[in-house]
């Protein structure tokens, strides 16, 4: 975890608070953090990762389907906004904790990244389904992990993207945290 914690953050690195992302920082998060390959290209672009998260059903079923399993995978049984119940069967077959989570779009909520800092906390593999949208998981991910982890998440009709944690991206991630909205809980 970066040195410097974040206001809503607790020293063993959860929140008690949901975090709002502001319409202004969407465009900035609709760019990848990191290199964007085509499933050819993963394998080699993968080597070096410590842990790896996956975020979305579709790259979280192509490690699967690989014989990959990630260490902590982060679904919501959508894929381009439209249903996609085949995850459950496929992630039926890999040992791991289940967690439940709720998350509703545009937000990250204490749930979700208590969630995650648990995952990463754990010794065991973790399946997260997401009620609702997951799209702004790679963030906890990047803020939690460890440098040299890798968080990989899907870009409908582009290709994967891949985020490598270094100093560089973790402060840049801590930044756009800072930037979202606290929603306290009263």
């Amino acid at each position: 975890m970066s040195t410097e914690s974040l206001p809503f953050e607790s020293d063993d690195g959860t929140i008690s608070v949901d975090l709002i992302l502001p319409e202004s920082m969407r465009e900035l998060l609709a760019k990848p953090f990191g290199p964007v390959v085509n499933e050819e290209e993963l394998s080699n672009q993968l080597l070096g990762c410590g842990r790896i998260f996956t975020v979305g059903d579709i790259v979280t079923a192509t490690f699967i389907g690989k014989g990959k399993p990630p260490d902590v995978m982060i679904f919501d049984c959508k894929t381009k906004r439209g249903p996609f119940e085949e995850i459950k069967e496929v992630l039926r077959g890999v040992e791991g904790r289940n967690v439940t989570v709720t998350n509703p779009p545009g937000k990250l909520t204490a749930e979700l990244w208590n969630a995650i800092a648990k995952a990463i906390g754990s010794e065991r593999r973790t399946k997260i389904y997401v009620r609702g949208e997951e799209d702004l998981a790679s963030l906890v991910c990047v803020r939690l992990g460890s440098k040299g982890d890798c968080v990989i998440y899907g870009i409908p009709d582009e290709g994967i993207a891949i985020i490598r944690f270094d100093s560089e991206i973790r402060e840049k991630v801590r930044d756009v945290l800072g930037q979202m909205t606290v929603a306290y809980q009263g």
